[in-house]
């Protein structure tokens, strides 16, 4: 008797498995935190001068269902979004600046709403190369720490990294105006 019972208990547990996997879609189901984000990186220039400063950008790019809390978040149970920059980074980065600071200053900023970013964000950069920065390229690892959620449920925190190359040319070098989109175009 108690053998079919249990029977009887696990198919009753199998058929409850099976329908809340109906109701959630696949995807939010079987992403890795890894795998819901990718991470690009973007500079106005094809080229700098040792000792310059610089501007760069990150471009999260987050897979449909899912989000991340934002940097600032008003639930102390919600873990935020970081940029993490080792202490012995060549660059001396003076400014980060995530998409709910430029919310704070009335833009409209598409993918960040309710302490969350949704689609695409982009944390902005600014930084200063060494002086003595060989002509080359400068790589900066970063760390994104974040946590991926649907709507009804968090996964645990992941940090990725990403480098950010830089190129450094030699003073008097011509370089191009690239991703404008992003920083504008400063010929105007």
């Amino acid at each position: 008797m108690q053998i079919r019972m249990l029977r009887l208990m696990s198919a009753m547990l199998m058929l409850a498995v099976v329908l809340l996997l109906q109701q959630t879609p696949a995807h939010a189901q079987l992403m890795r935190p890894e795998e819901v984000v990718k991470i690009t990186t973007a500079l106005p220039r094809t080229g700098f001068n040792p000792g310059e400063v610089f501007q760069a950008a990150l471009i999260l790019d987050i897979v449909e269902g899912y989000h991340l809390n934002a940097h600032t978040v008003r639930d102390p149970a919600m873990i935020p979004t970081d940029l993490q920059i080792p202490e012995d980074s060549p660059v001396k980065f003076q400014f980060v600046r995530y998409p709910e600071d430029q919310s704070k200053d009335g833009v409209p900023v598409p993918g960040y709403h309710d302490d969350q970013y949704h689609e695409q964000v982009m944390i902005r950069l600014i930084g200063r190369i060494p002086a003595d920065a060989e002509i080359g390229t400068l790589k900066v690892r970063l760390v994104v720490r974040y946590q991926t959620c649907t709507d009804t449920v968090c996964l645990y925190p992941y940090g990725m990294a990403t480098d950010l190359e830089i190129p450094i040319v030699a003073p008097g070098t011509k370089v191009e105006e690239i991703n404008k989109e992003i920083f504008g175009d400063p010929g105007n």
